[in-house]
């Protein structure tokens, strides 16, 4: 019994023993062994690397005293802080930089800046914004616009529900759409010359411009294509630069055959795009010829040729500017009260107003007079060729005969050493009502024409009826027909 008992145990154990020998040979491949596997050369390897800039940009300009503002107001994608380098680059110029944070209105600003720098916007800008900066250009004031394909704002779509990233050239090109210049919704990428990264591209191409003077090569970390019409590329991808959207080195926004580029000029050379603005940022702008750049738009922001007219009103004086009455004209209290809020307006100008019996020499002058010739008014309008001499209408360039009466004149002349601001009505009478006119900063009731403005006055002592009390109309009384 316990011998059969034996053999049961033996037949159990190799039941279960037999399937694992048979498996274990029937897969057996040797005795393991560990080969050395050949690790990368890691020390070896090499990564294109630009050269560290060491150039020191030549300050071409000297721009003591003005104005770039950088836009704050339109969502835009950028912090401020980070882009102190460009900030500095202005400062070093004698320029004063301000944010445009919403708390005065753009065209407040724009009618004292030199410049004005969009980064990265969002929110799109309205068409008064967009004419108030066509305006700004045509007047000389420099328009610098930077985006990024690497910023935008995310939102979803209504129907699919899809979450969708809208980049920030869609804002960017509602104001460069007057200049003719568009930025396209790609990204640049070059898969021989980078820095590591294809969408680090490496530019070598220029073209000719104050703007691109001494260049060699640049870094863009990231840049969308941009299209001038009638402008020219400054900064130009070579055959092996292709854009995201077509995967060709042809422009998808110019005519074919054009290469991509990542920095245009409009035709007017007043207003400059740039597909990216890493560079402006350490240590990006330390990388190649970056500095350089940064310092040639620091210098293209300060260079423009700047003129004011009437609608810049008050920022168009200096430090002090003198106020004196010509002809018959003398200061009465009803004219007290608004030279005395036309001296606080200016006042926030920093500009200092002084009543005096002439004018000052080296000073800006502000003169009020009246519709009558004289010797003394003459020498202040004699450019503007008027024609007083009719006493019920004056003659003015560019408008031809107008009734004198409750019309206010402006005429603005600007000079190399001083400017002159020359305010003129029919009667004395009319002329506090023209100087609150010009306080208030509202010109809606002017017509402004070559530095001439002809304005409306609400309330004309020229206006009043004349008419004898013998000459009115009678008024009879008259019997009503009997029902």
């Amino acid at each position: 019994m316990n011998t059969l008992k034996r053999y049961q145990i033996w037949i159990a154990l190799a039941v279960l023993t037999l399937p694992i020998l048979a498996r274990g040979l029937w897969f057996y491949r040797g005795i393991p062994s560990h080969p050395k596997i050949q690790a990368p050369d890691y020390a070896g390897a090499s990564i294109s690397q630009p050269p560290i800039s060491t150039a020191v940009p030549e300050e071409t300009v000297n721009p003591a005293g003005q104005v770039v503002v950088l836009d704050y107001n339109h969502s835009n994608l950028y912090d401020p802080s980070k882009i102190q380098v460009l900030v500095s680059a202005l400062t070093a110029r004698g320029a004063r930089v301000e944010f445009d944070d919403g708390y005065l209105y753009l065209d407040t600003r724009l009618k004292y800046a030199s410049a004005y720098i969009v980064i990265s916007p969002t929110y799109a800008f309205s068409i008064d914004e967009a004419n108030q900066v066509r305006q700004f250009a045509q007047r000389g004031g420099r328009l610098i616009v930077f985006t990024d394909p690497t910023h935008g704002i995310y939102d979803s779509d209504y129907i699919s529900g899809n979450i969708l990233m809208i980049p920030d050239v869609n804002a960017a090109n509602t104001l460069l759409e007057p200049f003719g210049v568009t930025f396209s919704g790609d990204y640049l990428y070059n898969l021989l010359e980078n820095e590591g990264n294809f969408r680090n591209v490496l530019f070598t191409q220029f073209g000719e411009d104050d703007l691109t003077r001494g260049l060699s090569q640049v870094a863009l970390y990231g840049a969308h294509s941009v299209s001038a019409e009638n402008g020219k590329a400054l900064i130009t991808g070579d055959e092996s630069t292709f854009s995201s959207l077509t995967d060709s080195s042809e422009s998808p926004l110019s005519g074919s055959g054009q290469a991509l580029a990542a920095a245009a000029l409009s035709a007017d050379g007043n207003a400059l795009a740039v597909g990216d603005f890493t560079f402006l940022m350490p240590p990006y702008n330390q990388v190649a010829d970056n500095s350089l750049l940064l310092g040639a738009i620091a210098d293209f922001a300060l260079s423009g040729t700047r003129t004011h007219t009437l609608a810049d009103f008050p920022y168009l004086f200096g430090h002090q500017a003198s106020l004196l009455t010509v002809g018959d004209l003398q200061m009465t209290a009803d004219l007290l009260a608004p030279v005395a809020s036309l001296q606080s307006a200016l006042q926030w100008t920093n500009t200092s107003l002084v009543v005096a019996p002439k004018a000052v020499s080296g000073s800006d002058t502000i003169v009020l007079g009246l519709l009558t010739p004289s010797d003394d008014l003459d020498r202040y309008i004699n450019t503007f060729d008027l024609g007083l001499e009719d006493s019920a209408s004056i003659t003015i360039p560019g408008f031809g005969q107008i009734g004198r009466a409750g019309i206010g004149l402006m005429l603005y002349k600007p000079g190399g050493v001083n400017n002159t601001l020359i305010l003129l009505t029919d009667l004395p009478e009319d002329l506090p009502a023209l100087v609150s006119l010009l306080t208030s900063g509202d010109m809606s009731a002017c017509v402004i024409q070559n530095n001439i403005g002809v304005c409306s006055i609400d309330y004309s002592g020229s206006t009043y009826d004349t008419t004898p009390p013998e000459e009115e109309i009678q008024i009879t009384e008259t019997s009503t027909p009997s029902g």
